[in-house]
């Protein structure tokens, strides 16, 4: 028997299946309540496909993605993904494969080039992530020295370590949007940002809770500078000195390593269509030379 037969209803299945996702997003009512249709229309416009079919498919399989969510985290800091969820992620990875597989079957491009393409059409929401979220972290780092030096000139002028941290909430960017999220959480939870003899303080193990070298080492130092007293401003100033000089020499390890990083994309964009384009005709002449 013949396979290819099946392979339209196949491709008219999964294209049903998907609009019918799409489609059950739109809830019919008959309610004459004003408050009832802006609460759907809102509930609408709030979860699209993605996140229902990622949320969805998270609540029947059980799926964590801890990893996923971290880096959710860190993208929202951003600013980008507002009012997302990691679920819209992994909808649109299922939706990305769904419509390659789709084009697949419709048209019988059935080849291991097309399947890399599916494969990698998948892969890209959660590199578009990975991405966003690592550029994020790399706006945290850069804004450590300036929220230090910051926090110390403040501690000059006689503010208690608090005030200053709270003052250099105010910078822009994404540090000052995690050290606002700190205070709030803190007076939330009716806790101190720094430790006072044996009571933890809430600074350390909340920004340590985003898994950042920096940052926690930002926090553990600005949690020993507050205990210091009068030392304090003097620690403070040689703390965002230091951070200063190491932020310094990992931007010049990493410019180090540029050359290495920027060895392959240089091959792949340069060096091999320039050695096609030299090798293919002159293995056309040679092939047709027999």
């Amino acid at each position: 028997m013949d396979y290819r037969q099946f392979v339209p209803f196949l491709a008219a299945g999964l294209i049903a299946g998907l609009a019918y996702l799409f489609l059950r997003g739109f809830k019919l009512t008959f309610s004459r309540s004003p408050s009832a249709r802006i609460e759907a229309f809102a509930e609408t416009r709030r979860r699209g496909l993605a996140d229902r079919l990622g949320e969805a498919l998270i609540d029947h399989l059980g799926l964590r993605l801890e990893a996923w969510k971290h880096e959710f985290r860190w993208a929202q800091l951003g600013g980008h993904y507002q009012g997302q969820t990691v679920g819209g992620v992994l909808g649109r990875v299922v939706l990305f494969a769904g419509l390659g597989i789709a084009y697949i079957l419709l048209f019988h491009a059935f080849s291991l080039v097309f399947a890399g393409a599916v494969l990698l059409l998948a892969y890209y929401p959660y590199m578009q992530l990975r991405s966003r979220a690592g550029e994020v972290r790399q706006m945290v780092k850069r804004s450590l020295p300036e929220a230090a030096a910051l926090i110390a000139a403040e501690m000059s002028a006689d503010v208690s370590a608090e005030n200053a941290l709270v003052r250099s909430a105010s910078l822009p960017g994404p540090l000052g949007v995690l050290l606002r999220e700190a205070i709030e959480h803190a007076q939330q939870a009716g806790r101190l940002l720094f430790s006072r003899q044996r009571t933890p303080g809430f600074l350390v193990p909340y920004l340590a809770g985003l898994r950042l070298p920096q940052l926690e080492a930002f926090a553990a130092l600005m949690d020993m500078v507050a205990s210091k007293g009068a030392e304090g401003p003097r620690q403070m100033a040689n703390v965002a000195r230091g951070l200063a000089r190491d932020y310094r020499m990992d931007v010049s390890r990493q410019a180090e390593t540029l050359d290495n990083k920027l060895l392959m994309p240089i091959s792949v964009f340069f060096f091999v269509p320039f050695m096609l384009a030299i090798f293919i005709p002159l293995l056309v002449s040679i092939f047709q030379m027999f």
